[in-house]
């Protein structure tokens, strides 16, 4: 029995070397497309090129990677596109926002089973809810908000997480507002708020720091509140976020209305949130992509992690420094947020199709 075992425990210690062996030169030679699935400008496509410059020194082998914006569908034509098209060959990566979302309440532009993409990071981030400063009667501080009606909330799509949140947020203090959606990007959306065709936006951290502040230190915005870090349990502030001037949604909502809410518009919220902010950022190989693959790319997240020069530049492009977890548990955890409740997911598609006969009134 005894000798069984260690062949045994001596055949996966052989088959774990030689899969890092060929992880050490899978990519030798080699070129990685690199997928962004929304427009160039906006927060992910900024955060993901910042990443596809300094992630090829850690990749063994030092493969070339080639950027390549796949817009549109509120972020689902990429994601279709990894998991339909793109073949698994390890040569094509996916660095993605609002996929654990799309696939927790099983949004139908999401067409490929996403359980089955080959995990590789996920990024945690939240948005910053801000709005002009102008808005009647005129908002110095985030309780004002409460005092205004009749605004404009914009989005990039009714079936994406920021557009969904943000709703949420509202309704559950009460506000009376207008929604106006399906902006290309976050780009446009910001070209709409200085047009003042709309006045209130969620906008991503990275894009925040390096757009919205300077128009937030010169008066003409303010930001209302930002996302809490949700992993399902606990409610924690981002490190990101520090210096914001604002609370984050569920502190606000306290201060506002005296304590948490119950009910099913809280639990979807909770489950967007909890999707939408530890798995903000999911990046990903397609359905069969080889072992060596998955091992290279992901001890290149965990690598960049420490990498100073990174950093250095994260903190100047983005101002903050995006960090990605490549654990077993987080992947785990993120399986776990694509079979929801199916309660649940009829209450959100709901909510959703409410938002879309709602747009522009």
């Amino acid at each position: 029995m005894r000798a069984s075992i260690s062949r045994a425990l001596a055949l996966a210690v052989g088959l774990c070397a030689a899969t890092s062996a060929r992880a050490a030169d899978f990519y030798q030679g080699k070129t990685l497309n690199f997928v962004i699935n929304f427009t160039a400008g906006g927060p992910t496509d900024l955060e993901g090129r910042l990443v596809a410059k300094h992630l090829a020194k850690h990749i063994a082998g030092s493969p070339t990677i080639v950027v390549r914006n796949m817009a549109g569908a509120g972020g689902a034509i990429g994601v279709n596109w990894l998991g339909e098209i793109a073949p698994p060959d390890g040569l094509s990566f996916g660095f993605f926002t609002g996929l654990a979302t799309k696939a927790a309440f099983h949004e139908p532009t999401i067409r490929v089973d996403v359980s089955k993409f080959a995990f590789i990071a996920a990024g945690a981030g939240v948005t910053v809810a801000y709005a002009r400063t102008d808005t009647p009667p005129g908002l110095k501080r985030p309780e004002d908000i409460m005092k205004a009606s009749g605004f404009w909330l914009g989005g990039l799509a009714p079936e994406i997480d920021k557009d969904i949140r943000a709703r949420m947020q509202l309704d559950m203090l009460g506000l009376k507002y207008h929604y106006i959606s399906n902006y290309p990007g976050s780009a446009e959306a910001r070209l709409a708020m200085e047009r003042n065709e709309i006045q209130m936006f969620p906008e991503s951290m990275p894009t925040y720091r390096a757009a919205i502040e300077p128009m937030a230190a010169a008066g003409k915005v303010l930001p209302l509140w930002y996302d809490p870090l949700d992993d399902g349990e606990n409610f924690t502030t981002a490190p990101e976020a520090a210096g914001i001037p604002a609370q984050t949604f569920t502190d606000f909502l306290i201060a506002q209305k005296g304590a948490l809410p119950s009910g099913d518009l809280w639990n979807a919220f909770r489950l967007i949130n909890s999707a939408g902010t530890i798995f903000l950022r999911v990046g990903a190989l397609p359905p069969g992509a080889p072992a060596e693959a998955v091992k290279a790319l992901r001890e290149a997240f965990a690598a960049l992690n420490n990498d100073r020069e990174y950093r250095d530049e994260a903190e100047m492009v983005v101002k903050y420094t995006p960090r990605y977890l490549v654990d077993d548990k987080t992947e785990r955890l993120f399986r776990e947020k694509l079979t929801p409740n199916p309660k649940m997911a009829a209450f959100i598609h709901d909510y959703i199709d409410k938002g879309r006969a709602s747009l522009g009134k």
